[in-house]
């Protein structure tokens, strides 16, 4: 049922189309650049609200992390993955071993001096 009212729109807008085309060409070329238009203008403000979703700063830095945590932990394979190829060679998977990591030096931690011995003068109720 819904795809014969969906053969009969078509059929409708072939002639449609096919009868403003020998009628009046200017006009239906004219309704068509508009459309186009519009659509064009639709899509332009999507892609400046889309582009300005992540922060092109917040992304750089989270790329960044990423491409940090992969150097330092190595690239991980997948358990589905693993499972995949067990399921493929009929083999028992093997357990994953984990690679060992060098840590590079410690993290560079500073002391703030402050005036520890003075205390605040507070006012007493």
């Amino acid at each position: 049922m819904k795809m014969t009212v969906f053969y009969i729109v078509v059929v409708l807008a072939f002639f449609g189309l096919t009868h403003a085309l020998f009628t009046d060409p200017s006009s239906l070329i004219r309704k068509i650049f508009t459309y186009a238009l519009f659509a064009g203008v639709i899509y332009a403000i999507y892609r400046l609200w889309a582009s300005r979703k992540p922060n092109h700063s917040e992304q750089q830095a989270f790329k960044k992390a990423a491409k940090y945590s992969k150097k330092r932990y190595g690239n991980p394979v997948s358990a589905s993955k693993v499972k995949k190829t067990a399921k493929q060679s009929g083999k028992k998977p093997l357990p994953l071993k984990k690679p060992l990591t060098v840590r590079g030096d410690a993290p560079k931690l500073t002391v703030i001096e402050g005036k520890k011995g003075k205390k605040k003068k507070r006012m007493s109720l």
